[in-house]
């Protein structure tokens, strides 16, 4: 937590790291030519603002959906500022595959463990617990394969430095290189963590649900991962505030454990860029003019 009791979260994005608070996010990027960006955009996450998204068990649900919004945008702003703003504009052809390949694998994620397990004659508990160890292995197969990439080693040792970076500031509130360096690449309050959870907790809840057809099972998973988001997010809560109890250390092990494959340890270079990140987001968030130093080094990305 910030002295402002601002808590910061993040991502790693193309060529940086994407930092965000309650307040907005920040993106810390170096282009393909070497040279050091910054960009920050006010908003206000969903579960802060009503008492709607911001009911328990509803924020979860809020979170997932903030989560996915602004790290595709953050993501999608990042590839442009590393490739310097070069004039590209995808068909519609491309666009229409990408979607169609998308909505592919979330139907097989979603889905096809139920449909595979249902090929042989268990029984329902068994069946559900089946499906969610085959949900997890689907997911840890698909990020072992993609981190074998040169790029996708490159995004886990940013991710690593955000993690470094969020760690030292709010255990010092220093933005130092040789004090982020000090920290471990892991977090516990990793956005891998709440992907985890929400995998384990379908592991233990999924043989509950009865089998049906292949409609309903399409339906009933994707309303279950919904429900599952939820759950996830109060836990999360939870292990947050107490991070030291056997329960809370017993829910976010799945997540710490994934760590180990998506994070790397970063060059300085990246530990520089989240910084940077780190420092842009807390000055416009704080209003403060403490890492001005820091900043000063990039220049400002303006967008629209």
């Amino acid at each position: 937590m910030s002295e402002q009791d601002i808590a910061y979260g993040g991502q790693a994005v193309i060529g940086g790291v994407m930092i965000q608070s309650p307040r907005g996010w920040s993106l810390g990027i170096r282009d393909k030519n070497n040279k050091l960006h910054k960009y920050y955009e006010e908003r206000i996450p969903l579960i802060k603002r009503n008492k709607f998204w911001s009911a328990p068990l509803i924020r979860g649900f809020g979170a997932l959906i903030d989560s996915m919004y602004v790290g595709f945008k953050a993501i999608t702003l990042s590839d442009q500022i590393y490739s310097d703003f070069e004039e590209y504009e995808e068909s519609l052809l491309s666009k229409i595959m990408t979607y169609s390949f998308l909505v592919s694998v979330l139907l097989i994620f979603i889905a096809g463990p139920r449909l595979l397990v249902e090929t042989v004659n268990y029984s329902q508990s068994l069946t559900g617990v089946l499906e969610g160890v085959l949900r997890g292995l689907i997911v840890i197969v698909y990020i072992y394969l993609i981190g074998r990439t040169k790029d996708a080693q490159e995004l886990f040792e940013y991710h690593g430095a955000e993690h470094m970076t969020i760690a030292s500031y709010e255990a010092k509130k220093s933005l130092t290189m040789d004090d982020v360096k000090t920290f471990p690449k892991e977090h516990i309050r990793c956005g891998t963590s709440f992907l985890f959870l929400i995998v384990f907790i379908s592991l233990l809840t999924l043989p509950f649900i009865p089998n049906v057809n292949i409609v309903l099972t399409a339906v009933t998973r994707i309303l279950h991962v919904v429900v599952v988001s939820m759950l996830s997010y109060e836990i999360l809560k939870f292990n947050f505030a107490n991070s030291n109890s056997l329960i809370a250390k017993f829910f976010a092990a799945p997540g710490i454990w994934t760590q180990f494959i998506t994070t790397k340890k970063p060059s300085d270079d990246q530990i520089e860029v989240a910084i940077l990140s780190m420092a842009n987001c807390v000055e416009n968030s704080e209003n403060t003019k403490l890492f001005e130093g820091i900043t000063a080094q990039a220049s400002e990305v303006k967008v629209g």
